[in-house]
């Protein structure tokens, strides 16, 4: 190898990953949609140089990025870049700090990722922790016909037929027909197969003994035609096979009980979660990338007094009151470490009733309200989207850690040993 190809084989030009395709967004969604809004999921790598190269302008790029877009318009610059070269001869970047903060703010909560294995909504948030990286659902690959141990997976070759459009599945269609003569044989393979069974099943009813070399492992064209004729006439018989040969995407489950289960038969399914066969493949990996703890089994240490049951609580910006909107909804939207969820915990709702926060939404107040929650689980869904549930954190909790307005008293013997400043002033 070369000098120059090592060089170029370090060089961060050929370091880029291949961007990921951005959210489709809904043709019957009745929502506004906006070019400059945060993507839920990053799609393109974050670059970070070094701080000599900072103020060079130098990021390892083919050309020096401005310091009026990077350093003079940010504390923590982070770019992504959309074109290395353009017809212009510029380099085509943005600001990366918008997802890089969120997880950055992610990582402090120290909260795991939950997996909806148990079929629990990912909304509500309810049902025991189960981490994605369980080995009995963080698989990729199908096991084995006889193997004994059945893993769960959240990745499949072929597509979710559920979500393509009628474009998409001609050509879907129109690609898979030309492996019509490897489904053949392996249908050819099913029926000796079932064949060789019914005649061990009907000699051992018999009482009669018999070898392996008993057993028929040929067929006439006249027996598959035949048997190829029952299967096409079995949606249920047929209809796994197909999606085992494909490796399709496990289906929704029956849309109306008027079709007749037969006519809507996939098989047994392996997919990690029933989420991802009714809303689909995940894009991600389950945990997204946030988070690598399995569990949160971990306490926090307070200085004076001592392990608490707890978590540290975090601040709650409203985003949009109870009772306004469309419909006047009963829930607040607040966001939380970067993330936009309901407010949903029912000590939380009458925390900040007594603040008379969440009814009355004050524009002018400096920050926007807010308010102090715990983090109780996250998920991610089939679309990439982090899923909170918070609920309210309790006077003692606020108190323990300096927050201004707890009404519950803190213990004599931390009053009485050290004194404590507010949470948010050291932030």
């Amino acid at each position: 190898m070369s000098p120059t190809t090592k060089i170029l084989r370090k060089s961060r030009l050929f370091a880029l990953p291949a961007s990921l395709s951005p959210p489709a967004q809904s043709l019957t969604s009745s929502l506004n949609w906006s070019d400059t809004a945060t993507l839920p999921y990053p799609t393109r790598a974050t670059i970070e140089t070094p701080a000599s190269s900072l103020a060079r302008g130098d990021w390892g790029l083919k050309r020096p990025l401005p310091a009026k877009s990077t350093v003079d318009s940010s504390s923590n610059p982070l770019v992504r870049i959309n074109y290395l070269d353009t017809y212009e001869h510029i380099t085509d970047f943005h600001s990366a700090n918008d997802h890089a903060l969120t997880l950055k703010k992610y990582q402090e909560l120290s909260l795991p990722i939950s997996s909806t294995t148990h079929g629990t909504s990912s909304l509500v948030g309810s049902g025991r922790h189960t981490s994605v990286f369980e080995s009995s659902t963080d698989n990729m690959t199908a096991s084995p016909d006889h193997s004994s141990e059945k893993k769960l997976r959240y990745r499949f070759k072929g597509p979710w037929l559920a979500g393509m459009t009628e474009i998409e599945f001609e050509r879907y269609l129109k690609k898979v027909r030309k492996q019509r003569p490897e489904f053949l044989q392996r249908l050819r393979e099913v029926v000796i197969e079932n064949k060789a069974l019914q005649t061990r099943r009907r000699l051992m009813d018999e009482g009669k003994s018999f070898e392996e070399s008993d057993l028929p492992k040929t067929l006439s064209d006249a027996e598959f035609e035949s048997a190829l004729l029952a299967l096409r006439a079995d949606p249920a018989a047929l209809g796994p096979e197909v999606n085992k040969f494909l490796d399709l995407a496990t289906p929704p489950k029956v849309p109306d009980r008027r079709i007749h289960l037969r006519n809507w038969a996939a098989g047994p399914s392996d997919v990690a979660s029933p989420q991802y066969a009714r809303d689909g493949p995940p894009k991600t990996h389950p945990s997204a990338g946030l988070s690598y703890l399995r569990t949160r089994s971990h306490l926090e240490n307070h200085p004076i007094a001592g392990p608490q049951q707890n978590p540290r609580p975090v601040q709650a910006r409203l985003l949009r009151a109870r009772g306004r909107g469309r419909g006047g909804s009963s829930k607040s939207i607040v966001g939380v470490a970067g993330f936009v969820t309901d407010d949903i915990g029912p000590s939380a709702s009458r925390d900040f009733d007594s603040q008379k926060g969440s009814i009355q939404f004050d524009p002018d107040l400096p920050g926007g309200a807010k308010y102090w929650v715990k983090v109780e689980k996250a998920t991610v869904d089939a679309k990439g989207k982090v899923l909170l549930r918070v609920d309210g954190a309790t006077n003692a909790v606020k108190a323990l850690h300096g927050v201004q307005g707890a009404a519950e008293a803190l213990p004599s013997f931390v009053t009485n040993r050290a004194g404590y400043g507010r949470l948010d002033d050291k932030r």
